[in-house]
């Protein structure tokens, strides 16, 4: 059995520590972060990812802790008029075998965490790397003050991964020339439309909104994304007065009650990293989003972040031997390869559709989803490869 440090102490790096120390593995978890520091936004889970989570007694502590989407209401977002609604809840949990839910990202991240403790893994936090090494018998950590000898690496250090800088030295990211806003409301300072059982999607000219109630519906998560050609960084934990975004969405006037009551805010620009075909060089690996950023607009980024530890833990567990033997990186890298490159694709296009500018272009995507309301299957079926695939 191998020795693993991995590098991140969200989705990614938790789900990938506990699910290779079921199989026997030594793992190490490091996180530049304190262990009190929080992310304060809403996360949404599909079934692809239930499945896997199902299998580790997850499953139970995620419905506790989320909500549970009955229908995703998409609306003009000029008009206020609703244009469809497509079916969740139990009619999406039948079709592909498990539900669909929202939660706070701490909520997710306690209930692996705490899985991670239940089965002995090692979570040190305040730990930055500063260098990475290796050569052909082992991988090297090295921090401020000491380093850290291991058989293998996981970089799962997110979107600005150092990993991924330091040892791969892959082309820059491109800017899309969209940005996001993210905050948190509290339900009852809204009207009470804003936290009932349903996921959101406002439609605009080259904008578009997203929100869903989360803790037990006393707060509302809303993600505000809109097409932009002033350059943004990727920082998604930078304040911008609220006064900007009411603005920029000032043509939604069916969130003028939101506008008002948004206290802190924050704002990032989205960037396209184009993807590799092999996810390791050597000894060290990358996963989630330090190795292939998507675009919110499928709402795939902690699924896909899942699939790809549960993936790795396949291969690793059917391919590990006593001398070391890194086959199994190969298995992991090609596995996931043409089905996350896939999801970017399908991700980007939902983009160009959510924020068409040319408005008989926008009336006839609104009056096909309108009629394809009609069908309750359809919609879902266009993304059941999404929904029903997946290594589980």
């Amino acid at each position: 059995m191998f020795n693993i440090g991995i590098i991140g102490a969200g989705i990614g790096g938790l789900s990938a520590g506990l699910m290779l120390k079921t199989s026997g593995h030594q793992v190490t978890i490091f996180e530049k972060q304190p262990a009190s520091f929080s992310s304060g936004v809403g996360i949404q889970i599909s079934s692809n990812a239930i499945r896997i989570l199902r299998e580790f007694d997850l499953e139970d502590d995620i419905i506790k802790s989320g909500n549970y989407p009955l229908v995703v209401d998409c609306i003009n977002g000029h008009s206020a008029k609703k244009i469809t609604s497509i079916p969740l809840g139990d009619y999406a949990r039948k079709k592909f075998n498990a539900g669909f839910y929202q939660l706070h990202r701490n909520d997710l991240i306690s209930i692996l965490k705490n899985k991670a403790d239940d089965i002995g893994i090692k979570i040190h936090y305040n730990s930055a790397i500063i260098d990475l090494l290796q050569n052909s018998s082992k991988a090297t950590l090295r921090f401020e003050k000491d380093q850290f000898d291991c058989d293998f690496v996981i970089g799962a250090d997110g979107i600005n991964s150092l990993v991924r800088k330091k040892i791969f030295f892959d082309k820059p990211p491109n800017f899309l020339k969209q940005v996001a806003y993210r905050t948190l409301i509290p339900s009852k300072k809204l009207p009470e439309f804003f936290s009932q059982d349903k996921t959101l999607l406002f439609f605009g000219s080259g904008k578009h909104v997203v929100s869903y109630p989360i803790k037990d519906k006393s707060l509302v998560n809303f993600v505000f994304c809109m097409d932009s050609h002033s350059f943004y960084d990727h920082d998604w934990t930078k304040q911008v007065p609220p006064l900007e975004l009411c603005k920029n969405f000032s043509d939604f006037l069916v969130l003028k009650d939101v506008f008002q009551e948004i206290k802190s805010l924050k704002k990032w620009g989205l960037f396209d990293y184009p993807i590799m075909k092999e996810w390791y060089k050597n000894r060290i690996l990358l996963l989630g989003d330090a190795c292939h950023p998507i675009l919110p607009y499928l709402a795939q980024g902690a699924s896909q972040a899942i699939e790809d530890s549960y993936v790795l833990y396949q291969c690793m567990k059917n391919n590990c031997d006593e001398d070391y033997s890194t086959d199994f990186l190969k298995e992991y890298s090609d596995k996931r390869y043409l089905r996350v490159n896939k999801i970017k694709k399908a991700s980007k296009q939902n983009a160009f559709l959510y924020h068409l500018r040319n408005p008989i272009l926008r009336l006839v995507f609104h009056l096909l989803l309108k009629t394809a309301g009609y069908f309750p299957n359809f919609i879902l079926q266009r993304f059941n490869w999404i929904y029903s695939g997946g290594p589980l």
